[in-house]
């Protein structure tokens, strides 16, 4: 691996706490299933994005939280206008 690019890693880590952060969010049609999100830099556009894992059926492990709509929402608002620059 380039050391530059471990560098920029290290980097946006320090400047943003949420990377590598894992959150739980519930379906909306049917809140007996949740997915877990996980915040991931993506060094090639330089935003943050979600990495989303298929529909799990139970409760939310003890140690996530679930993640804010808000966040949510500006995540998958970034991932998409990014995809096009």
């Amino acid at each position: 691996m380039d050391t530059r690019q471990e560098r920029t890693r290290q980097d946006a880590k320090q400047w943003n706490s949420q990377i590598g952060k894992i959150y739980y969010h519930r379906c909306e049609d049917n809140p007996n299933y949740f997915r877990s999100i996980r915040i991931w830099h993506n060094p090639w556009t330089g935003a943050n994005q979600p990495q989303i894992s298929e529909a799990v059926y139970g409760e939310p492990p003890d140690n996530l939280e679930p993640i804010p709509k808000l966040m949510l929402s500006r995540l998958m608002r970034l991932q998409s206008m990014s995809a096009f620059h």
